[in-house]
C-alpha cells in the first residue's frame, strides 16, 4: 500500500502564490495580482511593496485569463538544459497589467502582435520525487473560441 501512495505525482505551481491551478474541471487557472490599497497600482507578480508610492498596504486580486499578445520572439538557441525553439513574449491584460509569459501552442505562421491569447498552464520540469512543477503561459485563442477582447483595433497599454 505505501508503494502505491508514493507513486501518486502532484502538480506544484513553479512558485506560489502567482496563480491557481484549477481543482475542478472546466475550471480556468488564474493569475494573481497585487492592488495598492493607498494609490491602486496594480501589479504582477504580486508585490510586498508598492513600486509607485512604497505602501505595504495591498491585496491580492485574480487577473484576467485572455489578454493580447504585446511582444514576442523566437529562441531558436536556447540556453543548455532547455528545449528549443520556443517563443516567449509580453502579454498585455485588460487590467493594464503587461505580463512576462512562455508562449505555447504557437506556429510561426500564425504567431503575431496583438493577437488574442488566453491563459494555459504547462509543464516546467519534473522535480526529484517525480512531481509535476508548472507554469503560466499563454496561448492563441483557437479562431472558433468566443473572447470579449476581439477585435481589430489597439488593445490597452
Amino acid at each position: 500500500m505505501a508503494e502505491i501512495e508514493k507513486s501518486v505525482k502532484r502538480i506544484i505551481p513553479i512558485r506560489e502564490g502567482l496563480f491557481g491551478i484549477p481543482s475542478e474541471s472546466g475550471e480556468k487557472p488564474r493569475l494573481f495580482g497585487s492592488r495598492c490599497n493607498p494609490c491602486g497600482q496594480l501589479s504582477f507578480p504580486p508585490r510586498k511593496v508598492c513600486s509607485n508610492c512604497f505602501s505595504e498596504e495591498r491585496e491580492i486580486i485574480p487577473l484576467s485569463t485572455d489578454g493580447k499578445l504585446y511582444s514576442y520572439t523566437i529562441v531558436e538557441y536556447p540556453a543548455p538544459g532547455l528545449l528549443g525553439p520556443y517563443a516567449i513574449g509580453y502579454v498585455d491584460l485588460p487590467e493594464g497589467v503587461r505580463v512576462f509569459s512562455i508562449l505555447a501552442g504557437w506556429d510561426r505562421k500564425s504567431l503575431r502582435v496583438g493577437m488574442d491569447v488566453e491563459l494555459t498552464l504547462g509543464k516546467f520540469k519534473d522535480d526529484k520525487e517525480g512531481n509535476e512543477i508548472v507554469t503560466y503561459q499563454f496561448r492563441p485563442v483557437p479562431p472558433s473560441h468566443p473572447s470579449p477582447s476581439r477585435g481589430e483595433g489597439k488593445g490597452g497599454g
